[in-house]
């Protein structure tokens, strides 16, 4: 019999059950939706734990059953109890005995059988309920999360364990993005030549977040010399520090649904890994040799070196400067103009960018020098002026928003910016949250739930989680042959193999 056939089966039998407690209620009762939900919930709990309970005890009987034989002399084994295993599964605490069986014939070592066979220790969280932590704690505070779990599923977990389950989570989802690239990539390496989608617009855009560990506060803080209201201990404060996460969008121009998103975290990424991943998002949307490849963002962190080196045979691919940065540098430069209407100075200039008027463009930028403040403000360290002609001369030739908005492109990078901000924004209210080196998995699970691949990157964690199971098992028992506690024929009945006795006579 199957799962299938077996949960039929039960199926049936709760069928009929059911209909014989719906036949003592009232009409009234049956006909409100919540005494019914009620009774159906608390009928769904009351299985899961009666299963769950029985789970153990067949567990602990086979288990015993299998491995009473001595190895070294023969003889059955002394059974003793020790203190039973906590395992959390959601939304119930499940108490799984724990024998140890000792020979007191022979020298050979003991056993504890479950643990051997189950691989779990006392605490243990199942994959069902990893997965739920951290999906929470992708969406906010671990505090926050902690209630989630509570309210939706009955689950109480402490703050503590919750970061850890969430931070294993986080680490599969970075194994997964990764392994998705590599099958884009493989995808078009193995072909010589490809036929894609006619036109992919690539947009990015690159943003820091604050974060820093607690260090005590030295003569000249704030906090100094004072003490913290509910555990009295020094103030301590928080050494700013900056990490950049970058955000990739790769769509075919006119989608509004999100097809491609990806986050890395420039700081712990190697050379060319920024290419690599612009390459696999565009793989994985449809390009081809044919396809031609508009990357649009700012000039900074380095995009438009790396978007040239993933496109570069593409010769139709081209790098735009995102026109909102250029409309920023030009009005910052006009903050630090006197004399002149300053108004239709910008405006001249933003046509001048626009039309690419070079001739206008250094005429205004000549001008702006004459007419500039004498002192700058205290918090500027340099002149938005001289940086505007800088930017300019530097980036000319990817200022074309002109030609975009001629084909009914986009010009401006709106959609990375506004993924940037949701993944930075949206922080965590816990000290190590955002640390460089759990910044990108965070990041990574959240563009997964965005991209609305979260029930595939569930499947693939429970899989490899099965997977790894079974692994582990193989070898706990190898040792466990090794060192005298289980024969081999043990071991064969345990993994539902045929023992080589049984094997002789057949």
């Amino acid at each position: 019999m199957n799962d299938e056939e077996w949960i039929a089966e039960v199926r049936a039998v709760v069928r009929e059950r059911v209909r014989e407690r719906l036949s003592h209620l009232s009409l009234a009762e049956m006909a409100s939706l919540d005494r019914i939900e009620a009774l159906v919930r608390a009928l769904s709990v009351a299985l899961a734990a009666v299963a769950f309970d029985v789970w153990a005890e067949v567990l602990t009987q086979m288990a015993i059953s299998v491995a009473r034989t001595c190895p070294g002399c023969g003889h059955d084994r002394k059974c003793k109890q020790r203190e039973p295993l906590e395992v959390r599964v959601l939304g119930l605490t499940v108490s799984v005995p724990k024998p140890y069986l000792e020979c007191a014939r022979c020298d050979a070592p003991g056993v504890s059988i479950t643990t051997l066979v189950s691989g779990l220790a006392s605490g243990q969280a199942s994959s069902e309920l990893m997965l739920r932590a951290g999906y929470a704690g992708s969406q906010h505070s671990y505090g926050k999360a902690k209630r989630d779990l509570l309210v939706q599923y009955g689950e109480t977990v402490e703050r503590t364990k919750l970061r850890r389950m969430a931070l294993e989570v986080e680490a599969d989802a970075k194994d997964y993005a990764e392994r998705v690239r590599k099958d884009a990539l493989a995808k078009i390496e193995g072909e010589r030549r490809t036929s894609g989608v006619p036109l992919l617009m690539l947009q990015a855009d690159g943003g820091t977040v604050r974060t820093g560990m607690l260090v005590p506060c030295v003569p000249g803080d704030a906090g100094f010399g004072n003490k913290t209201a509910k555990r009295g201990l020094p103030r301590r404060k928080r050494e700013p520090q900056f990490r950049e996460m970058m955000t990739f969008d790769v769509r075919v121009p006119g989608e509004v649904e999100a097809s491609a998103l990806d986050v890395m975290v420039p700081v712990h990424a190697p050379e060319g890994e920024r290419a690599r991943r612009m390459l696999a998002l565009a793989a994985r949307r449809g390009l081809g040799d044919d396809t031609e490849v508009i990357g649009l963002g700012d000039m900074g962190s380095s995009l438009p070196a790396a978007f040239a080196e993933a496109f570069v045979g593409h010769p139709k691919s081209r790098w735009y400067d995102d026109w909102h940065h250029v409309c920023d540098y030009v009005r910052k430069a006009g903050d630090v103009l006197v004399g002149i209407d300053v108004a239709h100075w910008r405006q001249k200039m933003h046509d001048a960018c626009w039309t690419r008027d070079e001739r206008e463009r250094d005429r205004l930028l000549r001008r702006a020098h004459k007419h500039r403040v004498r002192r700058l403000p205290a918090h500027l360290d340099k002149c938005p002026a001289a940086t505007l002609e800088t930017y300019l001369r530097n980036n000319w030739d990817h200022i074309r928003s002109a030609a975009l908005k001629a084909r009914g492109l986009e010009y401006v990078s709106s959609r990375a910016e506004a993924q940037v901000r949701v993944r930075t924004h949206g922080r965590y209210a816990v000290p190590g949250a955002w640390r460089s080196e759990n910044l990108e998995g965070k990041a990574v699970l959240r563009s997964i739930i965005d991209e609305g691949h979260w029930l595939d990157f569930r499947a693939d964690y429970l899989r490899r989680a099965a997977a790894t199971h079974e692994a582990k098992l193989a070898l706990r028992l190898e040792q466990a042959r090794a060192d005298r506690r289980l024969t081999a024929d043990q071991i064969a009945t345990i993994l539902g193999r045929q023992p080589a006795e049984q094997r002789k006579v057949a």
